[in-house]
């Protein structure tokens, strides 16, 4: 509902959210009559890998500035304005601008409580060097949120060793930063967002300025507001939410069509900065593909002994990854599409990157006959079928042959030149 400032949830259970057909689409298993994969109980997991998003964090430096210069706008109508706006300031500031947030803490505790039942374990693991890794990038919130999962993880945190990424040679999680070419035609380029514009021009977004202006009680006053100033609202909203799990201050300002209309727009925003929008914007993550695959056959041919290996990082490292496998749809989001478009879409990051998004990388062993290997993807913790497999459990040799292109010729440096 929120785009990528959602608060995680639990989407293990859930079939199709807010009642939108084919939303959960790829996250979706079904069971399959032709499957012929190995059911659960003939395989052993022998090795889990996890690449995480950070979880709730507080808003950028940003964030706080578009807020407060908007509650500046509106001091000369103080009178007139909501109850609860009167002499409002904020629950933050900027000293504690994008960091994690306690909220962001627990999520990330959570998920490790999860992760560890879903390993087998019935108590917290020992931390060994040559079994498990934990690794982040260079900004704090990601390595906070490491802690977090480690707190709940191991029974020995305060012997756990963290990898951190250096800011200049990340090129592993934060990938996006050394892809010269994604900088220069996605992330700096402003044509690149020709989509984000034209909606924020449309005449949706007149009304919802006009239903903001109504709301602040300001119906007869000359004051105008514009896309950024929705966009404001929207995200003190959904930090309300996600850090205080307040409703009756900044969302009270929103209908239920602003919210929506405001959750498009930021995924028009992401799908053509982080998602299928340009080749570029997904590709780039095959370094961090070829990681994973890589420590998976090296659990096999007994090269590494990891039974953990963890990455937290950001919404631009995840994803870029799922979409990367065929996860989320990649039909084109357009400015002009229809309602019925925009609420029947198939890309939502609310559903693909929330705080604490998460992909999971699970290496079985067949436990009798021929030696086999199988993997098992999990997408925020939901049982998923593998693009291209179109099964819950693949071979690794298979999926080896099914990404061989990004395994084995794809060339980041040429194509980030």
């Amino acid at each position: 509902m929120f785009a990528t400032k959602t608060k995680y949830w639990d989407q293990r259970n859930a079939i199709d959210s807010n009642n939108v057909p084919g939303m959960m689409g790829t996250l979706l298993a079904l069971p399959d009559m032709n499957d012929r994969s190995p059911c659960r109980q003939e395989l052993e997991l022998i090795q889990t890998q996890m690449v995480a998003r950070h979880g709730i964090r507080y808003p950028t430096e940003g964030n706080i500035q578009d807020i407060n210069g908007l509650l500046k706008r509106l001091k000369p109508f103080e009178e007139l304005l909501p109850l609860w706006m009167r002499n409002y300031t904020l629950p933050y500031n900027r000293s504690v601008a994008g960091e994690l947030a306690v909220a962001g803490k627990f999520e990330l505790w959570e998920l490790g409580v999860r992760s560890l039942a879903r390993s087998g374990h019935e108590k917290r693991v020992m931390f060994l060097k040559d079994n498990y890794r934990i690794a982040h990038t260079h900004v704090k919130r990601t390595r906070d949120s490491a802690i977090a999962f480690v707190d709940s993880f191991f029974e020995n945190p305060e012997d756990v060793e963290y990898i951190e990424y250096p800011k200049n040679t990340d090129f592993l999680l934060r990938f996006f930063d050394q892809c010269a070419r994604y900088q220069r035609e996605v992330k700096k380029n402003q044509t690149a967002q020709e989509q984000l514009h034209e909606f924020q021009k449309s005449h949706v977004m007149a009304k919802i300025a006009l239903w903001l202006k109504h709301s602040f009680g300001l119906k007869r006053e000359s004051i105008e507001f514009s896309p950024k100033d929705l966009m404001t609202v929207q995200s003190a909203c959904a930090f309300d939410i996600a850090l205080y799990h307040h409703k009756h201050q900044w969302c009270s300002l929103m209908s239920m069509t602003f919210i929506h209309s405001l959750d498009y727009l930021d995924d028009l925003e992401q799908f053509y900065w982080i998602g299928a929008g340009y080749k570029i914007n997904y590709e780039m993550a095959a370094v961090l593909l070829r990681e994973l695959v890589d420590t998976m056959m090296g659990r096999v041919n007994g090269s590494n002994t990891l039974a953990g290996n963890f990455f937290f990082a950001h919404a631009e490292t995840t994803l870029p990854l799922v979409t990367l496998m065929g996860y989320g749809d990649r039909s084109l989001l357009l400015a002009n599409a229809t309602k019925a478009e925009i609420n029947s879409r198939g890309f939502r990051t609310s559903i693909l990157s929330p705080f604490g998004a998460n992909i999971e990388f699970r290496l079985f062993k067949r436990k009798s006959g021929a030696e086999e290997f199988y993997v098992q993807i999990l997408v925020n913790e939901k049982k998923a079928k593998i693009p291209g497999c179109e099964r819950v459990f693949c071979k690794l040799s298979e999926l080896e042959q099914q990404w061989d292109y990004y395994l084995k010729p794809y060339d980041f440096q040429k194509d980030c030149a």
